[in-house]
């Protein structure tokens, strides 16, 4: 059985893992607002949310993980995102 402060250290180093991939996705932000706006699109494309939360939903469900966990996160993530993408709009 490993130590706690092991399995601690490894958490850390994921959750440093997930903060990295969050930066990445917010850094296309402004290459998403740009293209919207080049072609008058809305901040929140409601069709778009709803791909976006079913393809993670069934890919966390294929991996074992709880569904309702995965939307709630996703959730939270769009709806920054599209704040974001509403006030740069």
């Amino acid at each position: 059985m490993r130590d706690l402060t092991d399995i601690r250290t490894e958490i850390n180093a994921i959750d440093d893992e997930i903060i990295a991939l969050l930066a990445r996705r917010f850094a296309l932000l402004p290459e998403v607002v740009a293209y919207k706006r080049a072609h008058g699109l809305p901040a929140v494309i409601p069709e778009r949310v709803a791909e976006v939360l079913e393809r993670n939903i069934a890919t966390a469900a294929a991996r074992g993980l709880d569904s309702g966990l995965v939307h709630a996160v996703y959730q939270l993530i769009i709806d920054h995102y599209c704040e974001a993408e509403s006030q740069k709009l």
